[in-house]
């Protein structure tokens, strides 16, 4: 009886260690999420947005200047580009989180979309569930049949020849879902912009970038219009030709109803999950941003 004790003992004894072991392995393999708030607990900020997100959105217009400007005739290759609000930003291009110094939305930095986005904040909101928040859209006729409504997290530091994964769980009643994990890289070379950069307010600049962001790669995913609540993964790499040093994740509905996005998660492979992914799915094909 002794001896069955003591074996009995061992056995328990390893069967703690290995699973002390494998709970380990499996913690340093969960790297940690790189959104700040993307289980959306926290409250709205005193100025109404959502803690690690951007709903107060807008673009640029870029307004060619002619030497004959009452019949737009005789371009002198000079542009201005004008804020969704109407602000002049000047002849440099403005670039993703950069903040409008007269209407105070965050410059999106992506296509050229004007003041289609400068209410994109009133579709937006945070939903109880229970003792948790959601993030809800709500997009009526006019927004969803057109821009849509987009949610843009915080800007998130890269490093180049990583891999990535995003996941979010989502549901919908009606609108379609697209999520984008934007990707930037830093351009060096633009020393107009590095001295036009110097000139704007401190609120403008708010993360002291001193150049030029621009957009390399893009990663997608399409969940479509699940009816349930649905959880979503993909993991992405960019070929060497598109490494980027910084990113953002959007959260985009279009189409009218209700829709709502929930712990969203973007973290960066393991070596191991890296090389895998490259297994699987093979060497990224090497193709110009669409």
């Amino acid at each position: 009886m002794g001896l069955s004790r003591v074996l009995r003992h061992v056995l328990v004894c390893l069967i703690a260690v290995a699973l002390t072991m494998m709970l380990t392995g499996a913690a340093r393999n969960k790297t940690p999420n790189l959104l700040r708030n993307g289980d959306f607990k926290k409250p709205l900020t005193k100025t109404k947005e959502i803690v690690g997100w951007h709903t107060r959105l807008t673009s640029i217009t870029p307004v060619p200047q002619y030497t004959d400007p009452e019949n737009k005739k005789g371009r002198t290759g000079v542009t201005h580009f004008r804020c969704g609000c109407g602000y002049n930003w000047g002849t440099v291009r403005p670039w993703t989180m950069l903040f409008c110094p007269q209407c105070k939305h965050m410059n999106m930095g992506l296509e050229d979309s004007g003041s289609q986005y400068r209410k994109n904040h009133e579709s937006v909101s945070l939903i109880k569930l229970g003792r948790d928040r959601s993030l809800g859209l709500d997009l009526s006729k006019a927004v969803g049949e057109n821009q849509g409504v987009r949610v843009i997290s915080n800007l998130v530091r890269a490093q180049r020849g990583a891999g990535y994964e995003i996941s979010f769980d989502a549901v919908s009643y009606g609108p379609k879902l697209r999520v984008f994990v934007e990707c930037f890289r830093i351009e060096k070379d633009d020393e107009k912009a590095q001295q036009w950069v110097k000139s704007l307010p401190r609120k403008s600049n708010p993360l002291k970038l001193k150049t030029r962001l621009e957009r390399v790669f893009r990663k997608q995913v399409h969940p479509g219009s699940p009816g349930q609540w649905q959880r979503f993964s993909e993991k992405f790499a960019a070929p060497k030709r598109y490494e980027f040093d910084y990113m953002f994740v959007t959260l985009y509905a279009y189409m009218p109803g209700k829709a709502q996005y929930d712990n969203v998660v973007l973290r960066r492979l393991s070596q191991r999950e890296l090389l895998e992914y490259r297994r699987e799915k093979g060497e990224p094909k090497d193709k110009r941003l669409r």
